[in-house]
This record gives C-alpha cells, structure tokens and sequence, in this order.
C-alpha cells in the first residue's frame, strides 16, 4: 500500500531537497577526522587541546614565531604575536546527511564523492588502523529537524542521520597587532617553544593540527604514544614516583590508552584521545624529567595482552584495602583479570561487603611510613556536608532515612536509598560519592547509629552528616597507592602489574605497519 503524503509537505520537502540534494555530489575527499597513523615503527597520535568557536594562541617568547601552514603545504604563513582563529561562517560548516551502507576499504579511494573514516581495531594479536568508507544517499540538510523530519516521513532509522563534516571550511587568522589572513582548514601549526592555548595554564611545543569540527574549532597535538604518556604518567601517579611504580604506570597507561582507542570513543570529535580524566590526563611536558623519560622508554611499547587480547588495564588512585571487580562496579560482564585482589594485607581478615567490617577497617589505624602527602589523603580521609545539600543533590526536598543496600569487594557501596519526600534509589558508585559532596570515594561509612535488617544497613541522619572513608576512585585495576608501596618495598613493575592484573602477559609486538 502507498502511503499518501500530504501535498504541502511534498512542495516543503521538493524545496528543501532542491536546495540541497546536490551536497553529497559535490563533496570533496573528506579527510579522515582523526589522524593516527603508524610511522617509523611508531603510533601516531591526535591529542586534544582545545575545542571551541574560538582559538586563541600565546607563544611563550614573544620573539618567537608560530608557523601556520595549510595541509597541502602551498599556504604558509609566519606570526611573531598571539594569534586568534574565528570560523567563517559557523553555520556552513557541517550538514546532515542519512547514511545508505558502509564498507571497509583496504586501499585509499581517488572518489571525490566519498566520505572515508578511520577507526581503530585488534586482530591477531595487533592493533590495526582500518578504513571506512560511507555511503550516503543523495539527500543531504542544512539543519538536523530537516534530517529527523524526512526520516520520520520516509520510516529511516533515526540513527541512520548523521552529521558530515564539510572540508575547507575557512578561518579568519588575526594577530595582536590586526593584521587579518583567512586560510582553509586543516592546517598544521608549528612551534619550537610553548604556546598556550585560549589561556590554559599548561604549555605545548611541537607539531599540532587545527580543523574545525561541530561549528567548533579543534586544536590537536599530533605526537608518537611513547612521547604522549611521558605526559601522562607523572600527572597520573606523581612526578617523585619510584621507577617501578612509574613503568607499572607506564605500561597501565600504554594499554589503557589502545583500549580507549579501540572504543573509538573520540570517532566523531575529531581527535583520538582527549588530555582530560575522560581519557588519561596529559599536560605536555609539565613535570617532565629524566626520571620519567627513563621509566617511560625503560619499558617502551610493552602492553598487556590475555589470550592474545589487549586486556582492560583500568587503574585508580587508592582502593583502601581492596580492589574490586569491574562487574560489580561497572554492572558489566566479568573480567578474569579484573575481579579484584587484597592490597592492604590487613584487609584480608575483612569483609567489606559487610557494614561492620567496613566500619573497624576504615577506623583502623595503618602505617603510612615513606607515603606522601595525597598518597595519605586518599588511603584515610573524612567529611561533613549538610543533610540539606545532599538533598539538594539527589533532587529531594528532605531525607529521614538512608538505606545502605549493597557494598563491593572493596566496601565501595554500590546501592543506595535516600528516603524522604520520594525515595531515590542510586546503584553507581560515581552517583553515590557525586551526591554525597563528590566524595574521593563510595567506600565510606556515616559515622553515628545504625540499625541493620536482613543485611540492609540503615541510618537516621542527622542535619549535618559526617562520613569516614578510605580510598580514592572507583577501585578497580591497578590502585596507585598500592603500586607505589610495592614499588618502594622492592618489587619491580613486572611484579606489580601481575599481582593487579593476573594471567595477563606483557607484550611489545603489537603495532601493525
């Protein structure tokens, strides 16, 4: 049966596919919207440092200049003055077009209609870097209602709508003194010394890529893995950090890092890993030595596999006893090699699953002899926040009662109930320590009475609510804090990521050229 359009909107819809169902023919080569490749025996990476509607760049020497070249390298221009991007004409810059099929290509097409991404996968033991190429149909729109509403006509899955991104799109360059260029984007930017980027506190040097992306502008580091995590490691477990402990945090972070790139998490944002938490925190070359430079290259390239995978290498700052099984605090399926280990040896007598045996093991006094000061903070820590803000937080207008449901391995408390008006109930262990103030972590308890009933443990708060805690994160992989005491009892790093990530092997061949 034909179903019969209305013939308003067929006039609505012949006008706009007037306007724009030439888009997809006359589509450049899109280029890949993030550039890692394998080179010299090297990975490659984009590393974001900025993405808004605005860019502006600082030289650290004013005498020094900054080279911005488009990618084909015919346009090059030299700025010796903090330099300002603005995208020319935002508005134009992306479109939606519905996505037909796609396929992989193993060699690169000379198909000026094609739209080509990059994603990441792991065969055979190798990461390899695959190409895909997108079919879309002829239709393209201006804005994203467009798209939804011709999907909706037509019965297209909504999913099918995607956003392309147009190449060239132009920028307005403008330095301190007013002087005005416009270049075409990508470009790459270059420069010997530091820049800072739209006034981050945190200088970079070498070779980056500006594009623009989602109406924004996307400033990118382009630099091999091995220089990324020498600004990684140190802003992850410390800069003082015994050599073991820092290649532990190495290897943690290489593997970690493919894993993130495999979940090719950033595939749309125009970069393959951020410099925030989200990913792993990169500052450049901010506290970096030659302790670090040693730790890093000292253990270059080597990962860890199980069963010739790339295995989940997940780390944190301190569990406080021990770590936990990603099934219970990621509520996903178990992971051999993440189901938890003891850390504390005391802890071994204790378990924290239950609220007794979390409350004397919090309130036991351990030795933090050779620890330093945030290794102190995040083994043993306490704090009081009105019963009226974590109200606030959960979205109540009061709470009479709290309700502990269930504790992790680790003591992290995984499920919880906040009573009052309504009842809410919070099943994350994230969620928990946002409500309660954003605590370090879950694994606390609420200092005052208790009452348990059928293992549910439950408390009437009072107006200000005092918790006792240990740990920092959310406790599973590798904790940092006890990575850095095995480290300074003697232990090298093969040792330290076998005692946190078990049957795992380490390896080095692993890129594929």
């Amino acid at each position: 049966m034909v179903k019969e359009i209305p013939v308003q909107l067929c006039n609505d819809l012949y006008t706009m596919l007037k306007c724009n169902c030439l888009f997809i023919l006359l589509l450049l080569f899109i280029p890949l919207l993030w550039g890692a490749q394998f080179r010299d025996g090297e990975l490659y990476l984009e590393i974001n440092l900025a993405a808004s509607p605005t860019l502006s760049i600082t030289s650290e020497r004013k005498d020094e200049k900054i080279t911005v070249s488009e990618m084909d390298g015919l346009i090059s221009r030299s700025f010796d003055s903090d330099v300002y991007f603005f995208i020319v004409n935002p508005e134009k810059t992306v479109r939606y077009a519905i996505l037909d099929y796609t396929e992989i290509i193993s060699e690169p097409l000379d198909d000026k209609n094609a739209v080509v991404r990059n994603f990441f996968a792991w065969e055979n033991s190798h990461l390899k870097i695959k190409t895909e190429l997108q079919h879309f149909q002829a239709e393209s729109f201006n804005t994203e209602e467009e798209a939804l509403q011709y999907a909706s006509l037509y019965n297209i899955p909504l999913d099918k709508i995607k956003e392309v991104q147009l190449i060239n799109t132009t920028v307005q360059i403008q330095d301190a003194k007013g002087n005005i260029c416009f270049m075409e984007t990508p470009l790459k930017i270059h420069s010997d010394t530091d820049l800072y980027f739209n006034s981050n506190s945190y200088g970079y040097n070498g070779d980056f890529i500006l594009k623009t992306v989602k109406k924004k502008i996307v400033l990118n580091q382009f630099l091999p893995l091995e220089n990324y995590l020498a600004g990684v490691v140190q802003n992850e477990i410390g800069n003082n950090a015994d050599m073991e402990a820092l290649k532990a945090q190495a290897v943690a972070a290489r593997t970690h890092a493919l894993n993130l790139l495999l979940n090719n998490k950033h595939k749309v944002d125009g970069y393959d890993l951020c410099n925030t938490t989200h990913c792993q925190v990169y500052k450049g070359k901010y506290l970096q030595d030659e302790h670090i430079l040693r730790a890093v290259y000292g253990c270059a390239s080597e990962v860890l596999l199980i069963n010739d995978n790339l295995a989940e290498a997940t780390y944190h700052s301190c569990c406080g006893g021990k770590t936990d099984a990603s099934s219970i605090i990621w509520k996903g399926k178990p992971v051999d090699h993440l189901n938890g280990v003891i850390c504390i040896s005391e802890a071994e007598e204790y378990d924290l699953t239950k609220e007794s045996d979390t409350r004397r093991w919090i309130d036991e006094q351990l030795s933090t002899e050779g620890m330093s000061s945030w290794e102190r903070g995040a083994l043993s820590w306490h704090k009081s926040i009105p019963l009226k803000q974590i109200a606030d937080n959960a979205g109540l207008a009061y709470i009479n009662r709290i309700e502990i449901h269930k504790r992790g391995n680790s003591g992290r408390i995984t499920n919880m109930k906040l009573i009052g008006n309504e009842t809410v109930t919070y099943n994350n262990e994230y969620q928990i320590r946002y409500i309660f103030g954003n605590l370090l972590s879950s694994f606390f308890y609420i200092e005052g009475n208790y009452t348990e009933n059928n293992g549910i443990t439950v408390i009437i708060p009072k107006a200000s609510v005092n918790v006792k805690g240990r740990g920092a994160g959310h406790g599973v992989g590798m904790c940092q804090v006890g990575a850095l005491k095995k480290a300074r009892e003697g232990d090298n790093y093969h040792d330290i990521l076998q005692h946190y990530y078990p049957t795992t092997t380490i390896n080095k061949d692993w890129m594929d050229e």
